[in-house]
């Protein structure tokens, strides 16, 4: 007991200074609520077993641009997402530029296709009405969704 009464002040500074820390890390924690997480949470578990390796993109883009509608090509991957930006010459047609969309799909397995979404842009380097335009098919669907034509407008 006289232990704490000599050094009752001390025992003080550290019960407030733990307090202190206590309430530090709370207020921490509220703001920033899921630091140290996986950016995509759990939504990627099991894509090692499919997996896009930069030589599957290097493929798809020189398979594309064997087509003599294509100018330009960039695929990526961004977590789920296969990413794939064309840039066509100037005289395609826009069904000419949707069928590309079967070209890629080709190259990738059913595993790859049921596992990630498939982003398309197609643009072209002038001006037109009809593009840029912009496909994406889920990995649940088989088709491909595309922007409205703007030729109509």
């Amino acid at each position: 007991m006289s232990f704490i009464r000599k050094n009752k002040f001390i025992i003080l500074a550290i019960g407030i200074f733990l307090i202190i820390i206590i309430l530090a890390f709370q207020i921490v924690s509220m703001f920033f609520p899921k630091e140290g997480t996986a950016l995509y949470g759990d939504r990627l578990k099991g894509i090692e077993e499919v997996e896009l390796s930069n030589s599957q993109l290097t493929k798809i883009e020189s398979t594309l641009k064997e087509d003599g509608a294509v100018k330009k090509i960039d695929a990526s991957v961004a977590g789920k997402i296969l990413e794939v930006i064309i840039t066509v010459q100037d005289d395609t047609n826009l069904d000419t530029a949707k069928g590309l969309n079967t070209k890629i799909l080709d190259l990738l397995s059913k595993k790859e296709k049921e596992f990630y979404d498939i982003q398309i842009f197609i643009k072209k380097d002038t001006e037109a009405n009809d593009f840029p335009i912009i496909g994406y098919k889920h990995h649940a669907k088989d088709t491909f969704s595309w922007t409205k034509d703007r030729g109509d407008q």
